[in-house]
């Protein structure tokens, strides 16, 4: 990459969606546990060890490939890289790499909370950059300058984490320390619950 600038926010959420898709066979020794989720109505019971690694599939798929091309395969796509912050043209550390992904498990408490903070920042970094000292960009100058977005900023920053406290709270409720398992049906049917109660006020 002989050029670094400011990426775009579309082709970043295009990349995360890209990801996700591309992602998703890391998630096929658990197929049984969403099979029985969505069509089923028995509760679902998982170890606390099975609800660890559930927890860490995104933060390794994303530091194999930080490791490997500097980019997830989303982001190599759309054109995106992530580098040092003080020279894009360095090779990233092996602990950047690592620090990166596993700040990003943040979004367990306080979910896209901890992205949304780029809104307040002219190089759209956020708190998993500021952790590992890493920013991403793009080869091609942005279509319009980017700018400070401070009410959008604000507005996600609260409702996502809002979000992410709520849904973590769930997930803490369903696990049985005792017997060092989770019943995740708890959760979803709280979540069912929470969505007819909107719904009817």
């Amino acid at each position: 990459m002989e050029s670094a600038f400011v990426p775009s926010t579309w082709r970043r959420f295009f990349a995360y969606g890209i990801d996700q898709i591309i992602s998703l066979p890391f998630y096929l020794p658990f197929a049984g546990v969403f099979l029985k989720l969505i069509f089923t109505e028995d509760d679902v019971i998982v170890t606390l060890l099975q609800l660890f690694l559930l927890f860490l599939i995104p933060a390794v798929y994303e530091f194999v490939f930080l490791v490997l091309m500097q980019a997830t395969p989303g982001k190599w796509f759309m054109g995106l890289k992530v580098v040092p912050a003080g020279n894009f043209t360095e090779k990233l550390h092996w602990s950047q790499c690592l620090l990166r992904p596993l700040t990003g498990r943040l979004s367990f408490f306080f979910s896209w909370g901890i992205y949304a903070l780029a809104f307040f920042r002219y190089d759209r970094t956020h708190l998993c950059d500021w952790a590992a000292e890493t920013r991403v960009v793009q080869d091609k100058p942005r279509a319009t300058q980017a700018r400070m977005r401070w009410v959008t900023g604000l507005l996600f920053v609260c409702l996502y984490s809002y979000e992410g406290l709520v849904s973590a709270k769930m997930i803490l409720k369903s696990i049985d320390w005792s017997e060092r398992q989770a019943n995740l049906r708890e959760v979803f049917d709280l979540q069912d619950y929470m969505d007819v109660t909107f719904e009817e006020d």
